[in-house]
């Protein structure tokens, strides 16, 4: 039995080893690095990095008393639809525009957008997807995280390209997620089996006596 409890308790900690391998080297990856060539004009590319610019900045300087002049700079309000990094982070209209900067600036961190790797795909022209790397630095516990933001921007009649549709996505490496949680089953069932078996050793102990 004490072998079988000795096996069980190596087999927990290898499970937990893994467990923490996988949870701090989820953010090994270092972002988006391999997008294609942009299949858009010069022009646009160059006036869609503006908005991008202006966007930047106001992540920048994180001062929500401009986030009225941000959004009038680089988002359509008749149309914008923003879904988060989180589930239920899903904005529309001006008002889901000005609740997502509002937390983003106040309490989630130091974004910086790598502006100089954009992918732009021209769908029509005055229409265009658009993908971008990055990355976080949170304002609770200083971790940094590739980030990753696409949409569809939309040009308005005085050339300028705005946000319609709008994804904040975390670049982890869902590879180690995935094993991560399989490896938190295996140290629960482990533990599991590892307190019924001194369980069931005390109960035989105190038979014998």
């Amino acid at each position: 039995m004490k072998i079988i409890v000795a096996i069980v308790s190596t087999v927990t900690l290898l499970f937990t080893g893994l467990f923490l391998f996988f949870m701090l080297n989820i953010n090994s990856t270092q972002g988006a690095f391999n997008y294609p060539a942009s299949n858009i004009s010069e022009t646009s590319k160059q006036a869609i990095a503006e908005t991008l610019k202006a966007f930047q900045d106001g992540y920048e300087s994180r001062d929500v008393s401009k986030i009225g002049d941000c959004i009038a700079r680089t988002i359509d309000t008749t149309s914008i639809f923003i879904l988060g990094t989180n589930p239920n982070e899903i904005f529309k209209g001006k008002n889901g525009a000005q609740a997502l900067l509002f937390g983003d600036w106040s309490w989630w961190g130091s974004v910086r957008y790598d502006i100089g790797r954009l992918y732009a795909d021209q769908i029509t022209d005055s229409v265009a997807y658009v993908a971008l790397p990055g990355n976080i630095r949170l304002d609770f516990g200083n971790m940094v995280f590739p980030l990753e933001v696409s949409g569809v921007m939309v040009q308005s009649g005085n050339g300028q390209w705005k946000f319609s549709k709008m994804q904040f996505l975390y670049g982890w490496n869902t590879n180690h997620i995935i094993f991560a949680r399989i490896a938190a089953y295996g140290t629960l069932i482990c533990l599991i089996a590892l307190l019924a078996l001194v369980g069931i050793m005390k109960w035989i102990m105190a038979l014998k006596k």
